[in-house]
């Protein structure tokens, strides 16, 4: 493509910057806008903005131009129109779902006929209507035919497939989308439960209110739900923000009971005030009004409407263990020269893949011939019924019971998943047996680890073919019982697409979780990988010898098991002793 030499004007910079080629020029959003005002003190905007066609551009020229004028940030994507017949502008979504590229794998366009063209790339992810990332599969390739005009002699794209949207590069992802969550209210109490969605930063009040009025996505369907009156829609379409307070008005029935309204405020306004241009929120269903008594208008936080916050558990300490003896688990290996025991019951080496309630008092573990498991509290070592085989590694939950995965016997060999109640104390209560959870999507497969999220109210599944191949992770969410007993799991989302060779599994926050693994047609060694909830994937440092992964925070405080019974430790891109250990069991949280 010819050099072009672009002006970028911008309130920060004093000088002209030159540009070439069909790289973007920036400047600061001074214009208030629609459900996007810039409020005082905030960091500016920063567009986005690409040149119009030149004259005598090729139709290759014309093609690439059109789709790098694409990744503009305005919104309204004038230049992009420029490249098209005005019945071509009529049909083009841009909108519709969102095609990231690589820039190391540039775009390909081969003539087709005389005026036709196909352009084609390597795709790294899409983000669809709804804002959902999805990682695509090593090698997945798009491709796109168009048909050309002439206007006043000049190439223009005259046919686009009903289909496109737009297709940006990975380096412009993060100066066009953010990830945000949508929030939802938990089917068995009153608590906001996080949905990852990635939108575009222009008109954001109105993306986040559209995205925050749907039904909940299906992996959580079940688990929780949207207590905004079903089928709301935004009135004008568009959501006002005015000196910091966003005007949300929707179509709809207005809730009668308290309650609810107040679980519409805490959605509306936990999702809202994500925005930083938005200090308040204001809420309008039909032509009334939504109110709570003593509630001043406008709400600036959840918590002005009364809706509950969930208090902390008082967690235990880490565990680390060498040989029998279980020490707490060090900072460093440099402190460790005095180890100091843990006060837990010795648990032989041959029990494996330990796990520890929430305060700390109790562990759990995977016995000898791994066809059950045992619970050591105090002095003594209780052996659960006998509930399958094949067990899987257990993980407590922070609501009293015991998750594991294994096949059932009989007629439950169906079953794959199971639960204990775990809440009374072994020594003075009866022993308990397993409850199965229903989850079809797992028939015929093995449950290698079932992790519930800090909530609760998900749990992310580590399992593979019964050969024990074909590993992936899942995330659905979870429907519980009148007495808060795990039920049954909703439809599975799929995590972790690229990876291969998976190992271990944890909750580093709400939205995020990390694993072993490879990249899928990769020559890279295992590696550690933080997840998000709506697919993004992010690589550490290599391990090779990592076994097993846990943390004892979030990203920054993950800990690795490795085959040679050493510990290591997250020290920003490194990887540091802790010392010797074949096991390291954290709290549930």
């Amino acid at each position: 493509m010819r050099r072009r030499v672009l002006a970028a004007v911008a309130a920060a910079l004093t000088g002209l910057l030159v540009l070439a080629g069909c790289s973007p020029s920036f400047r600061t959003d001074q214009e208030v806008r629609q459900g996007l005002e810039v409020r005082g003190g905030d960091e500016q905007v920063v567009r986005a903005v690409f040149p119009p066609p030149g004259r005598g551009d090729s139709q290759d020229e014309i093609l690439r131009g059109f789709v790098r004028a694409g990744a503009a940030s305005d919104g309204d994507y004038e230049t992009a129109r420029q490249y098209l017949t005005p019945d071509a502008i009529k049909v083009w979504a841009p909108e519709g779902e969102v095609v990231i590229y690589s820039t190391s794998t540039p775009l390909t366009v081969n003539a087709k006929a005389d005026n036709a063209a196909e352009i084609s790339t390597a795709v790294e992810a899409t983000i669809d209507t709804n804002g959902r990332y999805v990682s695509a599969a090593v090698g997945t390739r798009r491709a796109m035919t168009v048909e050309f005009a002439r206007i006043g002699g000049e190439w223009r794209i005259s046919n686009l497939p009903k289909e496109f949207g737009r297709w940006i590069t990975t380096s412009d992802v993060g100066g066009l989308f953010r990830p945000y969550t949508v929030n939802y209210i938990a089917s068995d109490r009153r608590a906001l439960v996080p949905d990852r969605r990635w939108f575009a930063r222009d008109h954001l009040p109105t993306r986040l209110a559209r995205a925050q009025l749907q039904p909940p996505p299906a992996y959580l369907a079940g688990s929780v739900r949207n207590d905004i009156p079903p089928g709301s829609r935004l009135t004008a379409d568009s959501v006002s923000v005015s000196d910091g307070v966003a005007r949300v008005e929707i179509t709809g029935r207005v809730p009668t009971d308290q309650t609810q309204r107040e679980n519409v405020w805490a959605q509306l306004v936990a999702t809202l005030l994500q925005d930083p241009t938005i200090q308040g929120v204001r809420i309008r269903i039909g032509d009334t009004s939504l109110e709570l008594p003593g509630v001043e208008l406008p709400v600036r936080t959840v918590a002005d409407v009364g809706f509950p916050s969930l208090s902390p558990p008082n967690l235990g300490r880490p565990v680390i263990r060498r040989g029998a003896n279980l020490f707490i688990l060090p900072s460093t290996s440099i402190i460790d020269r005095d180890p100091r025991r843990s006060g837990h019951v010795d648990i032989q080496p041959n029990f494996r893949s330990l796990a520890l309630s929430a305060d700390g008092a109790e562990l759990a573990a995977v016995d000898p011939d791994g066809q059950g498991l045992s619970r050591f509290r105090g002095t003594t070592r209780y052996e659960m019924a006998f509930f399958g085989t094949s067990v899987g590694h257990p993980a407590y939950d922070t609501r009293g019971y015991l998750w594991a995965g294994a096949i059932g016997l009989d007629d439950q060999s169906a079953n794959r998943l199971w639960a204990f109640d775990v809440r009374s104390d072994p020594a003075t209560s009866d022993p308990v047996t397993a409850k199965p959870i229903g989850a079809g999507w797992l028939d015929k497969r093995l449950v290698v680890e079932a992790k519930p999220s800090f909530d609760g109210d998900r749990v992310a599944i580590l399992h593979t073919a019964v050969n024990g191949k074909d590993p992936r992770i899942d995330i659905a969410g979870v429907h519980r019982g009148r007495a808060g007993e795990p039920v049954r799991l909703s439809e599975p989302r799929r995590l972790a697409v690229n990876l291969t060779a998976l190992a271990g599994l944890v909750w580093l926050s709400d939205l995020t979780l990390a694993t072993l693994g490879q990249r899928s047609g990769s020559s890279e060694k295992r590696r550690p990988h933080i997840i998000s909830v709506d697919g993004e994937e992010q690589a550490l440092a290599e391990a090779p010898t990592a076994t097993s992964i846990t943390s004892t925070g979030g990203e920054r405080d993950i800990v690795l098991t490795t085959s040679i019974g050493s510990v290591l430790s997250r020290a920003g891109q490194q990887w540091i002793s802790l010392g010797t250990g074949t096991d390291v069991a954290v709290p549930a949280r």
